[in-house]
């Protein structure tokens, strides 16, 4: 058989919603118990099949060439489910044509460029200037009075590393920030004014890196060539827009979300005791609450058996969970709920920068801004305190984006 829509409205909140604390963990658990699929709508009313399933059956779901990416075909489905539903079919330009919204060989040939920035050997090249950007952020902070850590430090830090590294004016940067998030939302009334003010921005942007060039990646993408091919000008926006957004989003959730687990399992004060455990600490905390909540959207173009009696059709749109698949007891251990950075793991312990073509292009990066920011401030400051209990900080209410709107700390303890 194939997913149903189910009576049950928690399933609602595998895409996010009204959420604090924890509550999502339930929310996936239970669903992975319950199936291997549910059918949920977006608030745009785009129908997807979200998929909860244990970790090595989501592995190898994220590398099926059954599961297509193309935009133009994923952005059709989008637009029919929106036509029917009579809402306006305007989608958000994250669906455009960039690397995450493409199959090979087009995948690769909008990869390689962007991917040839983010070597581990130039990454680790910024590791400096990262240190520098989170020390002058927390230097700003008030250690004596509750303060949020998500908006002082783990958002404006690696938005300034990406914008740096596009190019774009320190002036400009609040501006997109504001707007991914509006468009991460799914909400029409906001996702839509929003995507359309980043969409004119960055395109005047690269008008501007084309008649006046410097040492930014977008200004290279409009003029460079890589192995003899040029990206088309809507494939550079795309591409930037993509950057932005991913660029930050996802390692903003993953530094924040780091430090509300520590808070709340009170393994602050240990970990500042003992900085050389910060990469096992990031590490489990991808895990045990990755940044990125569902891997998008999938325009499946064969059925897919899930097992069951449950299975993807042909024509659906689906969803990975990652929740789901990194708390999968089956390969964690009766545990897996728990945040342990003691954890015994293997190099393929958590499935947060994705799986096959699609891995996240820029985990090396991520995995840098998140270990120095944690590193940093439990470090200065080794007796924090939670403002008010983890368990009643909100989240995002965002579809793919994980991570907590505010986490409010005295760092003074």
């Amino acid at each position: 058989m194939t997913s149903a829509p189910h009576e049950n409205a928690e399933h609602a909140l595998l895409l996010g919603g009204e959420l604090s604390g924890y509550r999502h963990h339930q929310v996936e658990d239970t669903a992975r118990e319950a199936g291997p699929v549910h059918l949920v709508e977006q608030p745009n009313r785009v129908r997807v099949h979200v998929v909860t399933v244990g970790l090595e059956p989501a592995r190898a779901l994220l590398a099926d060439e059954r599961l297509s990416k193309d935009a133009e075909g994923v952005a059709g489905v989008m637009r029919r489910h929106m036509a029917e539903a009579g809402v306006a079919s305007n989608l958000s330009a994250i669906i455009g044509g960039s690397m995450v919204n493409s199959d090979p060989p087009d995948h690769a040939r909008l990869r390689r460029p962007v991917a040839a920035v983010l070597t581990p050997r130039r990454v680790e090249g910024l590791r400096d200037r990262v240190t520098g950007i989170t020390r002058e952020l927390l230097d700003g902070l008030d250690p004596d009075h509750p303060t949020d850590v998500v908006a002082g430090m783990a958002l404006p830090l690696p938005l300034t590393v990406i914008c740096e590294l596009l190019g774009v004016p320190a002036p400009d940067r609040a501006a997109l920030a504001a707007w991914s998030s509006a468009m991460m939302t799914e909400v029409p009334e906001r996702q839509e004014p929003a995507s359309a003010a980043m969409v004119d921005y960055l395109a005047a942007l690269v008008d501007d890196k084309r008649a006046r060039p410097d040492e930014g990646l977008l200004s290279a993408l409009a003029h460079g060539e890589h192995e003899g091919e040029r990206l088309a000008p809507d494939e550079v926006l795309t591409t930037a827009v993509l950057m932005i957004a991913a660029g930050h989003e996802t390692t903003t959730a993953a530094i924040g979300n780091t430090l509300a687990a520590l808070l709340r399992t009170g393994q602050w004060s240990a970990v500042a005791a003992a900085p050389a455990s910060v990469p096992d600490v990031v590490r489990e905390g991808l895990r045990f609450d990755p940044p990125v909540r569902n891997v998008p959207h999938y325009l499946v173009r064969e059925p897919v058996d899930l097992g069951g009696g449950a299975t993807l059709p042909e024509g659906a749109l689906a969803v990975v969970n990652l929740g789901s698949a990194n708390r999968d007891p089956a390969a964690f251990g009766p545990d897996a709920h728990r945040f342990l950075p003691s954890r015994t793991r293997t190099a393929r312990s958590h499935l947060s920068f994705g799986n096959g073509w699609h891995r996240c292009v820029g985990s090396a990066l991520a995995l840098m801004e998140t270990a120095i920011a944690v590193r940093e401030i439990v470090v200065r400051w080794p007796k924090a305190r939670p403002a008010i209990p983890v368990d009643r900080m909100a989240r995002h209410p965002h579809v793919v984006i994980n991570g907590f709107a505010g986490v409010d700390v005295v760092l003074a303890g």
